[in-house]
């Protein structure tokens, strides 16, 4: 059971596919877990794809994971959509909804860890993250990085 839970752990916080087969594919994967597991539709579009220092896609993985589980946990979303995408020195991350929407000043002051833990690995990426959102229209997230 040790052995067992302890490949769990080095899993997560490396998942193979990202190291294998780039980000794009383990968000791909990811997509797919969440819409068998919510009933999420979801949609994946990248542009100009190139291989980026694991250090990187690492953070924006865990950065569209978290994302992720925050549509599915509160936004009662029906589509979820990530774009991708790479120039020659930086990549952008944009993950959207379709949910409730929520207010974002509230969401910072009440000290939730999802948005928290999201913009430190920005800062760690030290890039800047946007995030809008509208009550009864859904929540957009974008992060741009240097890589």
């Amino acid at each position: 059971d040790a052995m067992l839970d302890m490949r769990m752990l080095i899993f997560e916080l490396h998942p193979p596919a990202l190291q294998e087969a780039g980000l794009a594919t383990a968000l791909q994967a990811r997509l797919t877990s969440v819409e068998a597991r919510a009933g999420l539709r979801t949609e994946i579009s990248v542009t100009g794809e190139r291989e980026l220092p694991l250090s990187i896609a690492e953070e924006l993985f865990w950065i569209a994971v978290e994302a992720l589980n925050n549509i599915v946990k509160h936004a009662s979303a029906r589509r979820a959509t990530i774009a991708l995408q790479f120039d020659d020195r930086s990549v952008c991350l944009e993950i959207s909804d379709d949910g409730t929407g929520f207010d974002v000043a509230q969401a910072a002051a009440s000290g939730g860890m999802g948005l928290r833990g999201i913009e430190e690995r920005v800062q760690r990426l030290e890039g800047t993250l946007e995030v809008n959102s509208r009550l009864g229209e859904g929540t957009s997230l974008r992060v741009r990085a240097q890589a």
